[in-house]
């Protein structure tokens, strides 16, 4: 059975489109999502600067000694995520597209996502036990929903 040279030419155009509908939906929601009031996408989805306002000194304190052990560990998956991002910025600004490479690069980015919230949610589980439990409801409705940051904030009215 031979495929004509037409019906491959077209299912690589079907692939090239869906592709990069999905990537340029990936970058247009990231430019999006920037602004004034909006979250730093590195943030993930925890802002813990905003959590920690809830918490007295000591208490942020052991929270800083908490993420500081983790860092050290996460930081490396960290730089493999940029490293794949790198990664398809040149593949996408090769002269001749790769499908198959952009299509592999991206799918290890976003296993590479995936390791990196798992290790949040495990560590923000071992952090919630470790709350007292009258600090534990504020801590993590503030660090999900932190209060937004207006760009046009209104002006109180001139007597």
């Amino acid at each position: 059975m031979k495929i004509s040279r037409h019906k491959i030419l077209s299912a690589a155009l079907v692939l090239s489109v869906a592709v990069n509908i999905i990537v340029g939906g990936f970058f247009i929601t990231q430019w999006i999502d920037r602004g004034a009031g909006k979250r730093h996408p590195d943030r993930f989805h925890f802002d813990r600067r905003a959590a920690v306002t809830v918490l007295d000194e000591s208490q942020q304190e052991e929270l800083e000694d908490f993420w500081k052990k983790r860092r050290k560990s996460i930081r490396p998956y960290f730089k493999e995520f940029h490293d794949y991002r790198r990664k398809l910025s040149d593949l996408f600004s090769a002269d001749k597209l790769d499908l198959i490479a952009i299509n592999q690069t991206y799918a290890d980015m976003i296993a590479k996502q995936l390791q990196i919230e798992s290790y949040f949610q495990a560590s923000m589980l071992e952090l919630a036990k470790k709350l007292p439990e009258d600090k534990r409801a504020a801590f993590f409705k503030e660090g999900f929903f932190p209060p937004r940051k207006h760009s046009n904030p209104k002006k109180p009215d001139d007597e």
